[in-house]
């Protein structure tokens, strides 16, 4: 089993990719940003991704999961709870001044 923790992007959000030797297929949790580190991780055990998975619907993990599902093609989960905050996620947006980012996850 491979497991590496890597803090990303400005809020340094703490993403996970669990990955199995054997299969070569990972999981991604909570990729807020700098996707380029995390598919440099991925190649580096020659991991493809099967699935990336949102614990909450923050602006930096909903904009992480977005670039990596480009990059990669995997799709999204997200704990339906959170589904009135992705949902609101421009004013996440609006808050922090930033502009909204697509989203990863059709509703």
């Amino acid at each position: 089993m491979i497991h590496e923790i890597i803090p990303v992007g400005v809020l340094q959000c703490n993403c996970s990719i669990f990955g199995d030797e054997a299969s070569g297929e990972a999981v991604v949790i909570d990729p807020g940003d700098e996707i380029g580190r995390i598919t440099q991780i991925l190649d580096q055990h020659h991991l493809r991704v099967k699935a990336i998975i949102i614990t909450h619907a923050h602006i930096d993990h909903i904009g992480g999961a977005q670039k990596l599902k480009a990059a990669t093609g995997a799709p999204v989960y997200m704990n339906a709870n959170d589904q009135e905050l992705y949902d609101h996620i421009d004013r996440q947006a609006q808050w922090l001044g930033m502009a909204t980012p697509r989203r990863p996850i059709s509703t």
